[in-house]
């Protein structure tokens, strides 16, 4: 508890300073491209840490359950491209192409948390892409694989991936990530007693989920 609450201090930190120092600068009297830079950041800063509560939330309640539920069989591809949907208009902004191939299987799988984890996946794979790239999700039975054409991660960093608040730096130097959102796909695995296993393919990232 006590390192779990260290690192989300550590995560709290660097917005709450953003927005402190930019609310201290809106209180003078800027250029109106100061003033909307300044109130900018102010929103994205704000964006981040709701980002971050949400993880918080979602990884908590999914911790709090012992397995998965699912009433009726589960089609990976239409969880896949709800999720795809989801992210379109973010990935867009970055001029990045998403594709999806196969068709997948259907199984014993809660759609809800299959798309959620997909989710975060696609977003992990929006962050590291580079535009005008395309991130790739292949479908094959019960296996699902996120691939985008990104820098990839150091070696030594592989198996920290889906560590709570574990986070590598972006293309851009910047580490912008909560390092909650391959936690959330892990937990959502392990309800399934599936398996998330991530390689380097140079370029660009794989990580693969495995459903039973």
């Amino acid at each position: 508890v006590e390192g779990y609450v260290r690192a989300l201090t550590h995560e709290l930190k660097s917005p709450v300073a953003a927005i402190r120092g930019a609310g201290e600068l809106l209180q003078e009297d800027l250029p109106p491209a100061d003033r909307a830079r300044f109130a900018d950041q102010v929103v994205a800063q704000s964006e981040r840490l709701q980002r971050l509560i949400d993880r918080l939330l979602e990884l908590s309640k999914l911790e709090q359950r012992p397995h998965a539920e699912a009433s009726a069989p589960v089609a990976l591809a239409a969880c896949a491209q709800q999720a795809l949907q989801q992210v379109q208009a973010r990935a867009a902004q970055r001029s990045i192409a998403l594709a999806l191939h196969g068709d997948g299987a259907s199984g014993p799988w809660e759609a809800e948390l299959i798309t959620l984890a997909l989710g975060n996946l696609l977003d992990n794979a929006v962050d590291f892409a580079p535009p005008g790239s395309t991130v790739q999700v292949r479908l094959n039975g019960a296996e699902v694989q996120v691939q985008d054409a990104g820098p990839g991660v150091p070696d030594y960093a592989l198996p920290r991936l889906g560590e709570r608040f574990f986070t590598t730096a972006r293309p851009d130097g910047t580490r912008s990530g909560s390092g909650l959102g391959l936690a959330i796909v892990q937990r959502v695995m392990a309800l399934h007693g599936g398996q998330m296993r991530v390689r380097n393919t140079a370029p660009g990232l794989c990580v693969t989920l495995t459903l039973p």
